[in-house]
């Protein structure tokens, strides 16, 4: 399985390597990382746990439309050429199915651990340092924006709402990035996202100090904490 594992780390560095959105091969690398140290303290299917992470964004909505997130067909080719076939890929295949903070907010997604394992490796890539810069080079990206004091953070955010209307980076940090310290599937992963959130914390609360941000601004963060 190891020769199938760099098979398939090879096609997806190339895949993504210049991909712009923050799901580039630097994001996969760092979950596949992660999702080796979360899996190996859970006790994951490591073979699994590894091809699921580093396959788990090649077809994503983000960065190959809504059509080949529901096919999968770059995970199934590489995955197919690494000779992962039959009941071994579809379990691969089920895994990538599961992960993503949106499947989370609909809350009909069925994981097993391996699932929580790439999941949990996942949105902990949301977050801390990794999770600010990436932040800020989507939401530029995209166009919206750094900072609107007058765009407060909608308390809720549904699926619908996530999928349809972006907000300015430090908004998101609170429809999003905050949460998801309360989100984690294992016990690893919630040790190191305890971390990370104390790292977005401290940014924003910086943030704010240079920013003059209106005190409701600072209120909101004090209330996720």
């Amino acid at each position: 399985m190891k020769a199938a594992i760099a098979h398939v780390a090879q096609a997806v560095e190339a895949h993504l390597k210049h991909e712009g959105s923050g799901h580039d091969w630097q994001h996969i690398y760092r979950v596949w990382q992660t999702a080796k140290k979360l899996g190996e303290a859970e006790g994951a299917d490591m073979a699994l746990v590894e091809l699921a992470a580093l396959l788990h964004d090649v077809d994503d909505y983000k960065v190959s439309g809504e059509e080949a997130e529901m096919m999968m067909p770059h995970a199934r080719r590489y995955l197919a050429e690494a000779q992962v076939v039959g009941e071994a890929q579809e379990r691969v295949l089920d895994v990538i199915r599961s992960v993503g903070f949106r499947k989370t907010l609909a809350g009909t997604v069925e994981r097993s651990l391996e699932g929580h394992v790439v999941s949990d490796a996942d949105m902990l890539d949301a977050i801390g340092a990794v999770g600010i810069a990436r932040t800020f080079t989507y939401c530029g990206g995209k166009g919206f924006g750094m900072f609107d004091p007058d765009f407060l953070p909608r308390d809720e955010v549904s699926q619908s709402d996530y999928m349809k209307k972006g907000s300015p980076s430090v908004t998101h940090f609170f429809e999003k990035l905050l949460k998801l310290k309360g989100m984690m599937f294992t016990e690893a992963g919630k040790a190191e996202a305890a971390k990370r959130h104390a790292r977005m914390v401290l940014f924003l609360e910086t943030f704010f100090e240079e920013a003059a941000a209106p005190k409701v601004w600072m209120e909101r963060l004090e209330a996720l904490r």
